[in-house]
């Protein structure tokens, strides 16, 4: 039996969707092997008697999963079965990591200056609240503690695992594989796994006047995109935001636009000063987020988006089908560190803590030669000549720094690496100049 015959055989209806999931079975299955020649999109449809744009549409999809690849000459072949999606970027920055003493690279807390816990679980294990059965968005606790610090007032609240997990089930509400996604360049690295792994295309928008440049936002507008992705504040890896005027003029150019502006902002507690969102002007459409991992520790790894109703709800619904909601033991510890007079106490000790050893591994940076904007960090964006030599040879000195481009779905001017101004409680200097020496500058 032909590959067509057996296609035929086997799918269910008669639709793009069922022939498209039909032909991922029979790759995954062995029926279709990796190289095969696929029949054409003509045949296929007079064989099944369905539409060559709807067979085009299957084929189109599974290309999007990189089960067919297509090509003008050579016609549609089979690459293999569907691969499960990975965090490839992340998964290298953590193999780049293993077995190295010092890690300046990745963006995580010193455990030892991290506030306490303890009396936070103390108080939450006595609430009232634990075990009740009715899921809630967000617990009353957490609500009463988020809302002053929210930057307009939130539509909708909802507690999530994590920042990065918001950004995620922000975008699997409006994004399919195929769409496109704008996002500023140099971004997140998670963002980008998370659109790679959904099939779909990042635009990126690079850095202009006050925020992500406005021409090149307005030339993307035109692709009509599925989502926009952009820190307003403390940006990773960068660590910068946007002005007041950047925020007037986007406004303008997103009005009319029907798509999900998701803001995300990593480290909400070290920006004391209040900050530009676009929520105040596009509350139908800002999903905004924050992240808190940073300062109680990944096993407190809460999340809170608010803002636009539709979207929001859409990213509830996904947590109901799963009951995968947040547990409030975490969301009311979150609450606790966050409006109990002790934990603030302990919060602001970490958050100077941060701030100090921040400036100060800035200063000395400046003081060999690295020429770096003012930012509160946690991240220090280091331009250099070369990223891969300072990449290799400072893994080789047993320090881990990771290159710009893990950030980026293009190349950028300049290249840069990644470093954690918050790490070093002492030594900034000796390795201020280990960094110039590699690159160059001492």
């Amino acid at each position: 039996m032909t590959a067509l015959e057996e296609i035929v055989k086997r799918v269910p209806m008669r639709n793009a969707r069922a022939l498209s999931r039909t032909v991922m079975e029979m790759v995954a299955d062995g029926q279709l092997l990796k190289g095969e020649q696929m029949p054409t999109v003509r045949a296929v449809a007079a064989a099944m008697g369905m539409s060559a744009a709807s067979v085009a549409a299957a084929w189109r999809e599974l290309v999007d999963w990189r089960v067919l690849e297509t090509n003008r000459r050579g016609g549609t072949k089979v690459l293999g079965p569907p691969l499960a999606p990975r965090a490839t970027r992340y998964d290298t920055m953590m193999r780049a990591s293993e077995g190295i003493a010092l890690n300046l690279g990745h963006l995580i807390p010193d455990r030892t200056i991290l506030p306490p816990l303890a009396p936070a679980l103390m108080a939450v294990g006595q609430s009232l609240e634990i075990n009740a059965n009715d899921p809630v968005s967000i617990s009353p606790a957490l609500r009463r503690a988020i809302e002053p610090r929210w930057p307009f007032p939130p539509n909708y609240l909802l507690a999530t695992h994590g920042g990065i997990g918001a950004v995620e089930m922000a975008l699997q509400a409006s994004v399919r594989p195929g769409d496109r996604v704008i996002v500023e360049a140099p971004t997140v690295s998670r963002v980008l796994d998370i659109l790679e792994a959904m099939g779909a295309t990042p635009v990126p928008v690079t850095r202009g006047e006050g925020g992500p440049d406005l021409g090149q936002l307005e030339a993307a507008l035109r692709g009509r995109p599925s989502a926009f992705v952009y820190q307003p504040v403390g940006g990773h890896p960068t660590g910068m935001g946007v002005s007041a005027e950047w925020v007037a003029q986007a406004t303008k150019l997103l009005r009319d636009i029907r798509m999900p502006i998701i803001e995300l902002v990593q480290t909400p507690l070290l920006h004391t000063e209040s900050w530009q969102s676009l929520g105040r002007h596009l509350p139908h459409a800002v999903v905004h987020i924050h992240a808190y991992n940073f300062f109680f520790g990944s096993d407190l790894r809460i999340g809170v988006a608010g803002g636009s109703d539709y979207y929001i709800d859409r990213m509830w619904q996904q947590l109901t089908f799963s009951s995968g909601w947040t547990s409030r033991i975490l969301q009311d510890a979150l609450a606790f560190q966050l409006s109990d007079p002790g934990a603030l106490s302990e919060l602001d000790r970490y958050v100077a803590t941060c701030r100090q050893r921040h400036r100060a591994f800035t200063k000395a940076l400046r003081r060999v030669g690295f020429d770096l904007p003012e930012t509160v960090g946690p991240a220090i964006w280091l331009p250099v000549p070369d990223e891969y030599v300072m990449t290799t040879q400072m893994s080789s000195r047993g320090v881990v720094v990771h290159p710009g481009s893990y950030f980026s779905s293009i190349p950028l001017e300049r290249d840069h690496v990644l470093l954690n101004g918050t790490t070093l409680a002492q030594g900034q200097d000796d390795m201020a100049l280990t960094l110039a020496r590699v690159a160059g500058l001492a």
